[in-house]
Formats: C-alpha cells, sequence, structure tokens
C-alpha cells in the first residue's frame, strides 16, 4: 500500500512533461522557493495579516536549562495568522515546492518517503543534539 507522499510523486511522474531536465527542476524549485518567501513577505507587507517583528534571539542558558526552557525561549518573530487568502496562496507555493522536490527525487529514482523516514530517524537519533 502506498502512501500519500508516494501517491504525489506518482503522479507528478504521469504530469511532468516539459520539466523533465534536472536543469529545470532545480530552477523551478528555486523558483516555487522565492515564490514562497515572498508570499510570507507579502502577508506580512501587503496584507498585514501577520507581522514580522525581527530581532536578535534573547537567551541566556545555563547548564541546567531543559531542552524545553531552550525551545519556548527561541521565537519565530511572527505575529498573527495568515488571513484565508493568505494561507491559499502560501498553500499553493508550498505544494509546487513539494512537486519539484517529487520531481527531483523521481529523476533520482528516490523515495520522499524513505528520504523522509532517514530524515526522521537521523534526527531522532541525535536528538536535541541536532539542533535543528
Amino acid at each position: 500500500m502506498s502512501t500519500e507522499l508516494e501517491a504525489f510523486q506518482d503522479f507528478i511522474d504521469t504530469i511532468l512533461i516539459r520539466n523533465k531536465s534536472i536543469l529545470d527542476q532545480t530552477t523551478e524549485l528555486q523558483d516555487a522557493c522565492t515564490h514562497l518567501c515572498r508570499t510570507i513577505s507579502k502577508a506580512a507587507t501587503t496584507c498585514g495579516c501577520i507581522t514580522i517583528e525581527a530581532h536578535k534571539q534573547t537567551y541566556t542558558f545555563t547548564e541546567s536549562s531543559s531542552i524545553e526552557e531552550i525551545k519556548n525561549a527561541m521565537c519565530t518573530h511572527i505575529s498573527g495568522k495568515l488571513c484565508p487568502s493568505c494561507e491559499d496562496l502560501f498553500e499553493k507555493e508550498l505544494g509546487r515546492v513539494l512537486f519539484y522536490l517529487g520531481a527531483i527525487a523521481n529523476t533520482f529514482d528516490l523515495s520522499l518517503s524513505d528520504v523522509l523516514e532517514k530524515e526522521k530517524y537521523r534526527t531522532e537519533l541525535l536528538g536535541k543534539y541536532s539542533l535543528r
């Protein structure tokens, strides 16, 4: 039985015609990432549904600080919530990123499900020391 991710990858394989070249795929991925970042910026600057309050992450921890204390002290710099219109645009752009990641994985005959599982394993193995 295939997962949704595998089904999505199979779907990509059936419809991808024009951008079969790895060069096309990587530049399309880069373009999709750019549009995703632009959507976030526009949500703040044009719509105003979110506010980005960027500042230096300030934290003082001791050796006895728990990972939860450290995690809770870090912030996203985002206030507010995406409005329905911005959320739709964000999902569309995020979908394009996923599409081209799937296309690249297909080109190299890799399973995104396997890649995801291996990354999860590596991250769990390193635990709090992965610090991503």
